[in-house]
């Protein structure tokens, strides 16, 4: 794959750009390790402290590059003081593994949150992750940040409805499907998953759309909690799912 090259003045990160960018240095070595042939660039503030400087100067080296010395381009790209480095990486259109277990995230639309979600999916063994439009844009330099750099390790998988993600299964190993809702039959601490297995989450904002887009056949599974939450956010909801899913941190699937 011939990458586009790293543009000698960076500019502010936008959706239709062909690079997203890596903001400090957990992020930038998370790039470097999951997808060092995307990195085009890796620029740093000379303020950077030693030991991170170390480490990201040797996994650059690793990656055939040479960190780039610009306090300017820094401070003009960075939306927090206490951001020192950043990579630049070439953006790709994943495509999840068929018979991979899948997460579905339907119509996420906080990058926060899904950023949050992804290093939860990361931390549990979840690589493959498909987010049905509308949604938040995969690659923004928010969700990367969230993530902290685990959005590199995954495959986030970008479909214009849940009719083309189902439609894109056939033909590949036999699936269930799992849906998490408030008003699921089984609470998840008593919920088994068969694999390959996919996890369906709706729209953060739907009220009681969640379960709209799920295949008629999935399983519904809720999250019980106390009364006087109304519900859970995405982040925190993928993440117990997936921890359950696991098998616990124990178990893990990596």
């Amino acid at each position: 794959m011939t990458l586009p090259a790293a543009p000698t003045g960076l500019a502010p990160y936008t959706a239709g750009a062909p690079h997203t960018y890596a903001f400090g240095h957990f992020a930038a070595l998370a790039a470097l390790a999951h997808r060092p042939a995307a990195v085009t660039a890796v620029v740093a503030h000379h303020d950077l402290p030693e030991g991170w400087r170390a480490a990201l100067v040797a996994a650059a080296r690793e990656a055939g590059l040479e960190v780039r010395w610009d306090d300017a381009a820094v401070r003009r790209l960075r939306r927090h003081e206490q951001v020192l480095c950043l990579a630049v990486v070439a953006k790709a259109e994943d495509v999840v593994a068929p018979d991979a277990d899948h997460v579905v995230l339907v119509a996420p639309s906080h990058a926060g949150n899904v950023g949050s979600a992804l290093r939860s999916l990361a931390a549990f063994g979840f690589d493959d992750v498909v987010l049905v439009a509308p949604r938040v844009d995969a690659w923004s330099p928010h969700v990367v940040r969230a993530s902290v750099g685990m959005r590199f390790a995954l495959r986030c998988q970008v479909v214009a409805s849940t009719a083309d993600y189902l439609g894109a299964l056939r033909g590949t190993a036999p699936r269930r499907h799992y849906c998490l809702v408030a008003s699921g039959a089984t609470e998840l601490r008593d919920a088994t998953f068969a694999r390959p297995a996919s996890l369906w989450f709706g729209p953060e904002w739907g009220g009681g759309a969640e379960a709209h887009a799920a295949p008629p056949e999935a399983a519904r599974v809720r999250i019980d909690t106390q009364p006087r939450v109304e519900s859970l956010n995405l982040a925190v909801a993928v993440s117990l799912a997936a921890y359950h899913a696991a098998g616990g941190a124990a178990g893990g699937r990596g």
